[in-house]
């Protein structure tokens, strides 16, 4: 992707760019934070039953509710970027037709 303002680029880049982006949340998504979610799930899934709740170190709990949320945050990172692109591509898209 392009290090150049977003201002900056044509309307194909944009495209190109936000594409891209949408690639790769979709893939952060489905191999990164949707495993570490589903991990957390099955993790505390048993808490209400004591002696499997008890079997599981609250240090194991912390460690996995840290790295998905520290995927959390790469989500979000993606989706705030994904968003100034389709802003982006909004505003020159009607700056073209209006200037038809």
């Amino acid at each position: 992707m392009s290090e150049r303002p977003i201002s900056d680029l044509t309307l194909r880049e944009m495209f190109t760019n936000a594409e891209t982006l949408i690639r790769d949340l979709q893939d952060h998504l489905k191999n990164s934070f949707h495993p570490k979610s589903r991990s957390v799930e099955d993790l505390v899934q048993t808490h209400h039953i004591p002696a499997e709740r008890d079997a599981v170190p609250d240090s194991t709990v912390r460690q996995q509710m840290k790295e998905l949320l520290s995927s959390d945050d790469y989500s979000e990172t993606l989706l705030k970027k994904l968003d100034q692109y389709l802003t982006a591509i909004e505003e020159r898209s009607r700056e073209a037709i209006a200037n038809k």
